[in-house]
């Protein structure tokens, strides 16, 4: 028995394995890689104005709001550990908030334009993976809303699930505290931490999924591919936070600065979120909603008329009359009479 062999047997036997092969023929044959790397292009391009804009949009709610500001960098911070700072090749905060002050005053809706550049290029990858039909696609105007409307619900999940895991481990660590359990429970602290991270990275994706594309995926499979790219995004923060703290000091990294990071993790990140969707496209319930879903009837052209009756006689056309017909009475008679005729000389 072959690979290809033993590869079917494998998927037989095991859902998981077969639907986990369908997701990557899928992801290739939408061609997601060069979607993520459109995807990564644009968002590189739009890393800085966004950044802008959040602080801008940051430094008039902190006026009702104190800690935004605060609540903005951690938001970052748990996106991308280690960009924003004082350090050797990271942002400044001083040198974000000067250029998204003169944003504001003089270009909003231009850094505006151009931070959606990256919304909308994850859109189009959405719209590609998700197979949307062409007839279900927004047009110019409907799309750039679309668009605003995503980044507008991601910039707000980002700064509230911060604020949320910061209330929720301090309110756990001062209870832990009053009842003196600080010492022995305090990774339970962590825990809900992690927990509320992850219902935060999932609302996110799900509300990429949903806004972007609006996928004929059943909610629950949709929720099923937005965990997945939850875990993977924890992970992915993980790593980010690993590889800036291993390129410290190199050659390449002293060369491109935070900008070689960017790029980087961007386009792992734009990855996970087409191969989550790849997975809720290929889901089970998802291709039998898919198959069963009913298709409108195709407008072919218009039947031809049907053959009239040959007794009938056609539209325009003069009936035989019985005077007619006596008149071939004899003109076949004698043609029957010379072919009988000519029969006895042979």
């Amino acid at each position: 028995m072959g690979p290809q062999e033993r590869l079917a047997a494998a998927r037989r036997r095991s859902p998981l394995l077969d639907h986990a092969v369908r997701t990557q023929e899928h992801y290739g044959t939408v061609q997601a890689a060069q979607q993520a790397g459109a995807v990564t292009y644009f968002a590189f391009l739009s890393f800085f104005p966004l950044l802008a804009l959040g602080f801008f949009t940051v430094g008039l709610i902190s006026r009702v709001y104190p800690d935004a500001d605060a609540d903005l960098v951690a938001a970052i911070d748990s996106v991308l550990p280690g960009v924003l700072g004082e350090g050797v090749n990271q942002l400044s905060l001083d040198d974000v908030a000067d250029f998204s002050g003169l944003a504001g005053v003089v270009g909003l809706v231009g850094v505006l334009y151009a931070g959606l550049g990256w919304v909308s290029a994850l859109r189009t990858a959405l719209v590609t993976v998700f197979s949307t039909p062409r007839e279900q696609l927004p047009n110019f105007v409907r799309g750039k809303l679309r668009d605003l409307e995503a980044l507008v619900v991601i910039g707000l999940v980002l700064v509230l699930s911060v604020a949320v895991a910061g209330f929720v481990a301090g309110f756990s660590a001062d209870l832990l505290d009053l009842l003196g359990l600080d010492a022995t429970l305090g990774w339970l602290v962590r825990l809900l931490a992690v927990v509320v991270g992850l219902g935060a990275n999932m609302v996110l994706f799900f509300a990429m999924f949903r806004l972007l594309a609006e996928p004929r995926v059943p909610p629950p499979v949709l929720w099923q591919a937005a965990a997945i790219g939850a875990v993977g995004f924890e992970l992915l923060k993980q790593l980010s936070g690993l590889l800036l703290a291993g390129t410290q000091g190199q050659p390449a990294f002293q060369a491109f600065g935070i900008a070689l990071i960017l790029v980087v993790w961007i386009n792992y990140f734009s990855r996970l979120v087409l191969y989550a969707a790849a997975w809720a496209q290929t889901s089970p319930r998802t291709r039998d909603l898919l198959v069963h879903e009913p298709v409108a009837p195709v407008q072919g052209p218009s039947a031809p008329p049907e053959d009239p009756d040959p007794e009938t006689p056609a539209e325009g056309a003069e009936p035989v009359t019985a005077p007619a017909l006596k008149a071939g009475v004899p003109g076949f008679v004698a043609g029957l009479g010379v072919g009988l005729l000519l029969r006895r000389r042979r």
